[in-house]
């Protein structure tokens, strides 16, 4: 007569359970420091487009005036400063120099982009006499 449970139908063994209960915290771990990564890297991402933004207002600014009063001057946007200076290169061009000031991107050790305060970045552009 058959048995009503066959032994080599059971359930789960322990050894199972227990690997399968490693694999899913393993993956979890991984999703945790993969949302980790994303979050830093947004992060980063908007300081960057925050700093075109204020360098963006600056050159319009330079653009909006006539050739013979571009000069040196200063602003802030937001937590970034900008100062930008003028020479002549020629009687038909000037090189405006812009230097923005604020928080932004610095490569760390092992060649990771950090988040830090008072970086500097230099924009050199070019205005022509029209």
């Amino acid at each position: 007569m058959d048995s009503p449970r066959d032994p080599g139908r059971g359930g789960f063994t322990m050894v199972e359970v227990i690997i399968s209960i490693i694999i899913l915290a393993l993956g979890v771990l991984g999703m945790a420091g993969t949302t980790m990564l994303v979050v830093r890297q947004t992060t980063l991402a908007r300081v960057m487009t925050e700093r075109s933004v204020a360098l963006q207002s600056v050159v319009e600014r330079v653009q909006a005036m006539s050739f013979d009063n571009v000069a040196t001057g200063s602003d802030s946007l937001g937590v970034f400063r900008m100062t930008w200076s003028s020479t002549s290169e020629t009687s038909q061009s000037k090189l405006v120099r812009i230097i923005t000031v604020g928080p932004g991107v610095k490569t760390a050790g092992a060649g990771f982009p950090v988040l830090t305060t008072g970086v500097a970045d230099t924009f050199d552009y070019r205005v022509i006499r029209r």
